[in-house]
């Protein structure tokens, strides 16, 4: 069975810095998942395929998380940047 998942996330301005944070995670290899990025305008696109629901929920747990942080350092980062 194959499970699919779309995402897009719509970071505005920090889309693309946050694409380019991500892209190193892509070379990891997984047996049982394949990810993709992509970029469009301001919305980030995450696709997921995987073999098996279990492995749907592990990829997109990590994937969702590495997301989550690096909106958060990205606006840590621009708020500082404002207060300087």
């Amino acid at each position: 069975m194959l499970v699919l998942a779309e995402f897009a996330f719509d970071f505005g301005s920090i889309a693309r810095i946050i694409y380019d944070s991500l892209l190193p995670e892509l070379g990891e290899d997984y047996q049982r998942t394949k990810t993709t990025l992509g970029l469009t305008g301001n919305l980030l696109i995450l696709n997921v395929e995987a073999n098996d629901i279990v492995s749907m929920r592990a990829a997109l747990n990590g994937w969702l998380r590495l997301i989550k942080i690096t909106y958060e350092m990205c606006s840590i980062t621009l708020n500082a940047q404002v207060i300087n």
